[in-house]
């Protein structure tokens, strides 16, 4: 009995213990405030998020007073990482580091776009970074081309600005990662993109080697890189490979996950696009297809994209609400649709006639031209 007791004497003091351990750790932590104010919120209620690589967590919530002043306190990252402010459907971004200790944002609920963040360069050029992607998205919905290549031009030199100031900047990893309509308009498979790609993705290896963001980038990178050695089927190749049907097979799981095959398409004319949600030009590029189907759909074309988008979620939110056929290689720039149809850059389109015959390679300069031949 008494043997007992001591026994449970002892497991009782390392428990102690390991709850003491614990509890000194928690508090030995780092930790990084987020204090502000959001005006014409009253009783609203806020919420603190962590966007990490894969899903986005809540950390925590607070009710705004008259005032709207809210404290926010969460541990500091290891890793430079990003966390947001929600309220409703608007969010501030902002990144936390190891040297941020103190954030302040301030804003109006009535547009959190506008807001000002103090004590973190790095959220101040995020929020730069917002503003522009914001202003380029709605130019991008009114549907004005000329007016969205200027401004994506202008977004883009911001962008390079802020990587070659600090490529290890979390700001850094924001800009090339950011997307416009879902679509990356900075992408490492465009070669006057990659060396931005490139020196991002080579500091952070360098000083972060063990986290999962570095090691994601180092990989697109060298998948773009590999891309660029791989050599591409002659165009006697292409014509070598082509079917008794006139075509060459493409046969690829679409949204969900049926095999659909051109071949099934054979007695339309068939518009075949090679291209990727991931590329710099894809939001106008999506734009232009809609205006094509919209014209031409009704007098007899289809079209057949081919994505070639590595990133499984990013395709499957961009082509939620897509009418058009829609498949995708998980190969991405591995495969072997690239070489076997000798295609170079994306996007490329094909057209196809009703008969099943590959009538030829175009642009988005010269294929609304022989559509609208082929549909008279």
């Amino acid at each position: 009995m008494l043997f007992c007791l001591q026994l449970k004497q002892n497991y009782m003091k390392k428990l102690l213990f390991y709850l003491v351990a614990i509890m000194l750790f928690a508090a030995c932590a780092p930790k990084s405030n987020i204090n502000g104010s959001i005006t014409d919120a009253e009783g609203k209620t806020i919420y603190l998020e962590h966007t990490a690589l894969t899903a986005t967590t809540l950390l925590d919530s607070a009710k705004l007073d008259a005032k709207g002043t809210f404290k926010f306190t969460t541990e500091t990252p290891q890793y430079p990482d990003f966390y947001r402010i929600r309220l409703n459907n608007q969010f501030v971004v902002f990144a936390l580091d190891s040297a941020t200790k103190n954030i302040n944002i301030t804003a109006s609920a009535k547009d959190l776009n506008n807001a000002t963040i103090e004590g973190s360069e790095t959220s101040v050029e995020i929020q730069r970074l917002r503003n522009s992607n914001f202003e380029l998205q709605h130019a991008a919905i009114d549907g004005d081309t000329a007016k969205v290549t200027k401004m994506l031009t202008s977004h883009k030199r911001l962008a390079q600005e802020i990587v070659l100031a600090n490529p290890r900047s979390a700001a850094a990893y924001y800009a090339i990662n950011q997307t416009i309509n879902g679509a990356y308009y900075m992408t490492p498979y465009n070669k006057e993109d990659l060396p931005f790609w490139n020196a991002v993705a080579t500091a952070w290896d360098l000083h972060y080697p063990e986290y999962e963001r570095a090691i994601e980038l180092k990989q697109n990178v060298l998948l773009a890189i590999s891309q660029q050695r791989n050599s591409q089927l002659s165009a006697q190749q292409l014509v070598e490979n082509i079917s008794e049907e006139g075509f060459i097979e493409i046969s690829l799981p679409n949204r969900i996950g049926e095999t659909t095959k051109l071949s099934d398409y054979v007695g339309k004319i068939v518009l075949i696009d090679f291209s990727a949600y991931a590329m710099e030009q894809a939001a106008a590029h999506t734009l232009f297809l809609r205006e094509l189907y919209a014209s031409y759909n009704e007098l007899g074309l289809e079209i057949f994209q081919v994505s070639l988008d590595a990133d499984k979620l990013l395709w499957l939110e961009q082509t939620r609400n897509t009418p058009w056929i829609c498949v995708r290689d998980e190969a991405s720039v591995q495969s072997t649709l690239l070489a076997t149809y000798n295609i170079s850059e994306l996007p490329t389109f094909f057209l196809m006639d009703k008969e099943g015959n590959i009538i030829g390679r175009y642009n988005h300069e010269n294929v609304e031209k022989e559509i609208n031949r082929l549909t008279k």
